[in-house]
């Protein structure tokens, strides 16, 4: 007999299922990456409560402000891990 799963089910399994295959690739497991989101959830929380409180308004008018943060943190993430790459690659080869 088939089981017929909901829409909101299968969506949850397929989450679930997408954050463990991203913790495996991370090295960690599921627990951690998932601590480890609730942490970044909290920073970014902070850090809109105190545009808010510094500016007041709407809500909406910090998206951009938060989205170029983000860009900014991406990149300053990755130009540090490709150092840390070349800095690795220079020592094995030297």
């Amino acid at each position: 007999m088939t089981q017929i799963v909901s829409e909101s089910e299968r969506l949850r399994r397929v989450e679930r299922m997408t954050d463990i295959e991203r913790a495996l690739r991370q090295g960690t497991n599921v627990q951690q990456r998932s601590a480890s989101r609730e942490q970044r959830a909290d920073k970014w929380c902070e850090w809109y409560r105190r545009r808010m409180e510094v500016g007041g308004g709407d809500p909406m008018q910090y998206m951009p402000d938060a989205l170029a943060e983000l860009e900014e943190r991406i990149q300053d993430e990755v130009k540090g891990a490709i150092q840390a790459l070349k800095a690795e690659l220079r020592k094995a080869l030297g």
